[in-house]
């Protein structure tokens, strides 16, 4: 059991933030864990990502040892609500030797690998570290880079757009039903009782924690089905870190299928070549000579992806198309999976 003591500061500190790098992480120790609540079409993505480009030392770090341990620092503190994926990478690159020393300690002195039991810490693991904890992090930040964007980044956009959702539905619960009863229902395992917020681990489950905290990060995740405590420690820890608790995102559709179909059809596609510059919804429709409804319709699928952004100027709202949005010509579109088929 993990309980955090929050005071009228530490209420005022929670705050919810959407992870890229933490998404993969989630992914990673799950399959290290129990690979079993995956989709087979994640499975096989996660685990071919895993061998095809050799990620050895992420495998036997991200996946945890076998009672499931991941270092804290592959999930870097988001500094904002999103975090590019290279601002996280940077994070991972460059944590504090004492961090890592740290927490590799822990990990293989009881956590996961223990030298006296019959699961010993990996070779490889080992080896890494006799380089030195800069090179060990750096090595960790490319491995988890190309972990990222073999596994992840063909459907993060989906994923991201379901992860906001599931926050700005937070935001409400929190308006309408206070933060006490919001935070009640993010997890089963989650509850905020007496001042604290408890996070009820699995039985058997040998960590107890109690620690003050004058703040929290909710993160969701789009892979796991139960509450995490990935972060926050007792002090006189080195580079301690905010207390960050990852839920499970509150729809569970987003993930692929052999059923999923594409987001990008013709229209949008015409809609994003016309956003290398921002566009109003009449002005778009008057160049693809459609009408204002069903640009508008369109318009609002691509920005639910991450595909485009939206401002508003004066009084029209502009949209433009992200970087690295348009689908070249040997290049498949980004694809929306889940059950809804968004095709024209």
């Amino acid at each position: 059991m993990i309980r955090i003591r929050l005071g009228a500061r530490g209420l005022g500190g929670v705050r919810f933030a959407v992870s890229p790098v933490g998404s993969a992480k989630d992914l990673l120790s799950i399959i290290g864990f129990s690979r079993s609540t995956l989709t087979p079409a994640w499975r096989t993505r996660a685990t071919g990502a895993l061998s095809r480009h050799r990620l050895g030392l992420l495998a036997v770090v991200g996946a945890g040892g076998p009672l499931g341990y991941t270092p804290d620092f592959l999930r870097p503190e988001p500094p904002a609500f999103l975090t590019d994926i290279d601002t996280a990478l940077q994070q991972i690159a460059t944590t504090p030797q004492e961090r890592i020393r740290y927490e590799l300690t822990a990990a293989i002195s009881g956590h996961s690998w223990d030298p006296a039991s019959r699961h010993p810490a990996p070779r490889q693991l080992l080896q890494a570290l006799d380089r030195g904890e800069d090179h060990f992090a750096r090595r960790l930040a490319d491995e988890m880079a190309r972990f990222w964007h073999a596994a992840l980044a063909p459907s993060w956009p989906a994923i991201r757009a379901r992860l906001e959702a599931d926050v700005t539905a937070r935001a409400l619960e929190i308006a309408r039903c206070g933060l006490a009863e919001a935070l009640n229902r993010l997890a089963p395992n989650l509850e905020w009782r007496d001042g604290e917020l408890v996070v009820h681990l699995r039985p058997g489950g040998i960590h107890h924690l109690t620690l003050d905290a004058e703040a929290v990060i909710m993160t969701p995740s789009a892979f796991v089905d139960r509450a995490l405590f990935c972060a926050g420690e007792p002090p006189g820890v080195p580079a301690p870190r905010t207390a960050l608790i990852v839920y499970p995102a509150a729809q569970v559709d987003c993930l692929p299928s052999a059923q999923d179909r594409p987001l990008i059809g013709a229209m949008r596609l015409k809609l994003l070549a016309e956003l290398s510059q921002p566009r109003s919804t009449t002005e778009l429709a008057q160049r693809l000579h459609l009408s204002p409804a069903t640009v508008s319709y369109h318009l609002q699928i691509l920005h639910r992806a991450g595909l485009v952004t939206r401002t508003r100027q004066s009084r029209h709202v502009l949209y433009q198309r992200l970087e690295g949005a348009m689908p070249g010509p040997h290049r498949s579109a980004p694809a929306m999976t889940g059950r809804t088929h968004l095709l024209e």
